[in-house]
């Protein structure tokens, strides 16, 4: 009597290995990538993480780092410490002045640009983000927003994944045009700036159907190899 032996040790941890990536998919899904964050702990305008620089026309001495930080939307650890602080400036001179972020997303795409920010009554209360794709010229993305009295839980977010422009361009900038201030010493405190993306180079993943009909492929292909050899003992 013929004795018929299991799948190998090999086919069976490849099936299971299938089956475990199909099951996991939704938690392997490439995440975003910090491009650049500015935590302003270091009271400047230096980038912390990443790679970007960070001006602005703002009269400098209503730039100020005196007024403390959050944790909210805060990256690698980083503590609350310092904000960066505007101020309207006096005759509320700094109306309409912008800072502006110049960031390459070189191997990136999808980006979204977040942070926690506050604002006095008397600061700046109608505030724009633009996008530029050149460096040069700049438009205004989405309505203009106001800032909350205190820092919230959860920051400000804007989602750019629907600008392709912003993708993989060594050029791209972003600026936010202050306006509003009604005092010299009215303001508003950013901090924890965050440009993120998808990276573009990524080791590629199966899609679930195809994992799906990789492995019903290995199974059927078993299946027919085990009556195979049952009809020729």
């Amino acid at each position: 009597m013929s004795t018929q032996s299991g799948p190998s040790l090999t086919f069976k941890t490849k099936l299971f290995a299938g089956l475990l990536l199909f099951l996991l998919w939704p938690t392997l899904k490439v995440r975003a990538t910090e491009i650049a964050v500015w935590n302003f702990n270091d009271s400047d305008l230096v980038v912390d993480h990443g790679s970007g620089t960070l001006s602005t026309n703002f009269n400098l001495v209503n730039v100020v780092f005196t007024l403390g930080g959050t944790t909210t939307n805060a990256r690698q650890g980083d503590g609350a410490g310092q904000s960066l602080t505007l101020q309207g400036g006096t005759g509320n001179a700094n109306n309409g002045r912008n800072i502006t972020l110049g960031v390459s997303t070189v191997a990136f795409s999808n980006i979204v640009i977040s942070f926690a920010t506050q604002g006095t009554s008397s600061g700046f209360n109608s505030n724009q983000l633009q996008y530029s794709l050149d460096g040069l010229t700049f438009v205004d993305f989405g309505s203009p927003y106001t800032p909350a009295a205190a820092f919230g839980s959860l920051p400000l977010t804007f989602d750019m994944s629907s600008i392709a422009g912003l993708d993989n361009n060594p050029n791209a900038a972003f600026r936010i045009v202050f306006n509003g201030a009604t005092s010299s010493s009215g303001n508003n405190r950013i901090d924890n700036i965050v440009v993120e993306g998808t990276p573009l180079t990524t080791t590629a993943i199966p899609e679930p159907m195809s994992i799906l009909l990789l492995t019903s492929g290995l199974t059927s292909a078993f299946v027919f190899r085990r009556v195979r050899k049952a009809k020729l003992e």
